[in-house]
């Protein structure tokens, strides 16, 4: 994987194509939009600084990292990648348009890749004819430059090899990928992300908790054991016996249903959107919004280089 192309320059395109960048990966990025390609470089200049006051181990100079991006708003300047990632609006039609000229642009042997969650890659890939095997799915996390998990997805067409190589590039630049056998709408984590949600806010909406000790639940708790293992792992050291029995008995009490959670409807109605507008669940005062990106990113980069660069 010697060159790469990136559709799409905003949060989560700009994030895949610095990763890239910093691991000395020649990466041209494609955008429509010569605004978002010039937030792009800005964004570089600023994430290199984060990574590297936080202690991150870059490999290279500013200026060489620099050096690895390349930008412009022709697809066309992607026709020798070896490894193309679109990372375009969650448009269907446009994901479609997008795939069917890759199809023809891109050089016999490249690998094209969607960075979608939430639409299936069967659908955005129709129209792809002569890449058929070696197509997949390559699912970033946000913010994509910090989080190591990748799930990669491939179709039933999509050769072996493939989806052998992409995950050994993977773990080459410490990513974590992982392997979705077939296609289920929101691949796994996110499955596991909102039955987590749907719970939590069920609990606050029914009056269980206060959203001060929701967040202390999850972070003093679960997500306290999470930072050193996996669930199986969790459910091994409880003891299956145990697990059993508390699945048994609780299944049947906890949100199971589908539920419009008027906590969230409520706060969107009077724009409360969360930290893009000062004020969600919580308030968040006398920052602008990449401010507290920036402040989140800096905790999960410390996070990052503490389980997988000290060990």
């Amino acid at each position: 994987m010697k060159n790469i192309g990136v559709i799409g320059a905003g949060t989560m395109g700009f994030g895949i194509s610095f990763y890239f960048a910093i691991h000395g990966i020649p990466t041209h990025v494609v955008d429509i939009s010569n605004i978002e390609l010039e937030n792009a470089k800005e964004k570089l200049k600023t994430y290199y600084r984060l990574f590297k006051e936080n202690g991150f181990p870059l490999p290279f100079s500013e200026k060489e990292t620099t050096s690895f991006l390349s930008f412009s708003t022709e697809l066309n300047h992607l026709k020798d990648a070896d490894v193309i990632i679109e990372s375009a609006s969650e448009n269907l039609s446009l994901k479609q348009e997008l795939f069917k000229q890759l199809d023809s642009i891109a050089k016999e042997e490249a690998i094209l890749a969607s960075n979608t969650s939430s639409l299936k890659l069967s659908d955005i890939a129709i129209y792809v004819e002569k890449h058929r095997n070696r197509l997949l799915l390559t699912h970033f996390f946000n913010p994509a430059q910090i989080v190591p998990l990748v799930e990669l997805l491939p179709l039933e067409e999509t050769s072996t090899q493939v989806v052998n190589d992409m995950k050994t590039f993977f773990e080459s630049i410490n990513k974590t990928p992982i392997i979705i056998k077939c296609e289920v709408p929101g691949l796994a984590a996110n499955r596991m992300q909102v039955a987590l949600a749907r719970e939590a806010l069920s609990l606050l909406e029914d009056g269980v908790l206060s959203k001060e000790d929701l967040e202390k639940t999850l972070y003093d708790g679960p997500g306290f054991r999470f930072a050193a293992s996996g669930l199986l792992k969790i459910i091994d050291f409880g003891g299956l016996d145990v697990w059993s029995s508390v699945l048994q008995n609780l299944q049947k009490e906890i949100e199971s249903k589908v539920r419009e959670f008027t906590i969230i409807k409520d706060l969107v109605e009077n724009n409360a959107l969360g930290v893009k507008r000062g004020k969600g669940f919580f308030e968040y005062p006398n920052k602008g919004f990449d401010e507290f990106v920036l402040q989140r990113d800096s905790e999960l980069l410390k996070h990052l280089i503490n389980t997988h660069y000290n060990r």
